[in-house]
C-alpha cells in the first residue's frame, strides 16, 4: 500500500488557504472565518448587533441592526479595516459598507 505523505511541512495557515480556495469548501468556511474574525476584532458587544457579514469585491458588508452603533462604527472605518486586515493577515479589505 502506498502512503501519501508530504515531503515538506506545511503551516496551518497555508493548509487553510488551500481549503478555502476549493469551491466546495470555500464559501461555507469563508463565512465562518469572517464571523469569527469580526468577533475577534470588534468583541462580543458589537458582534451581537451584527446580523449579516460578507466580503464581495474587497468590500466588507455588514448588516448592523442598531442605527446608533452603525453611526459610531462609521467614524472608525479606517481603524476597523486595519484591524480586520491584520487579523486576516492580508490587505484584502479596502472598504466597509454598513447596511
Amino acid at each position: 500500500m502506498k502512503k501519501n505523505r508530504l515531503k515538506q511541512a506545511n503551516s496551518v495557515k497555508s493548509i487553510i488557504q488551500k481549503m478555502t480556495s476549493n469551491k466546495f469548501f470555500g464559501d461555507g468556511l469563508r463565512k465562518v472565518f469572517i464571523k469569527k474574525i469580526w468577533l475577534n476584532v470588534m468583541g462580543k458587544n458589537v458582534s451581537q448587533y451584527t446580523e449579516n457579514i460578507y466580503i464581495k469585491n474587497n468590500t466588507l458588508f455588514l448588516k448592523i441592526n442598531s442605527s446608533a452603533l452603525k453611526q459610531e462604527l462609521s467614524y472608525g472605518k479606517d481603524k476597523i479595516i486595519d484591524n480586520f486586515n491584520n487579523e486576516i493577515g492580508s490587505d484584502e479589505i479596502k472598504k466597509i459598507v454598513f447596511i
